[in-house]
């Protein structure tokens, strides 16, 4: 869920849905150790992660993946709206798979060069 109580919904190929199905009913049961909580990203101690705690996993990713450019959480819902414009998504839909109400609120995470269409 999203701010607001939205959905929000999170495309994947195959591979990563069975990796996903896997996290939830082994990998996730076993880090959460008895613990009650409705986070579905926990840490190695078996607390949900916060958006910091996310954000902190992104930068290892990051270094780890040798990117230099800085980026941050909200900069992939950025790109995958823009990659999703410029594929012929239509605005209305790219404002419904990111859960936002406005399309005023969309068209700021539409970032592309009037020149790539």
């Amino acid at each position: 869920m999203g701010k607001g109580g939205k959905s929000r919904y999170v495309p994947m190929v195959g591979k990563v849905k069975a990796d996903m199905i896997n996290y939830i009913q082994n990998a996730r049961l076993m880090l959460m150790n008895k613990q009650v909580h409705d986070r579905l990203i926990v840490g190695i101690k078996g607390k949900g992660l916060s958006g910091q705690g996310m954000y902190d996993v992104l930068k290892r990713l990051r270094k780890r993946a040798n990117l230099n450019k800085q980026f941050g959480l909200h900069t992939l819902r950025h790109t995958i709206a823009t990659h999703l414009l410029a594929q012929g998504m239509s605005l209305e839909q790219i404002a419904k798979f990111l859960g936002h109400s406005s399309l005023e609120s969309t068209q700021i995470y539409t970032h592309i060069n009037v020149k790539s269409l």
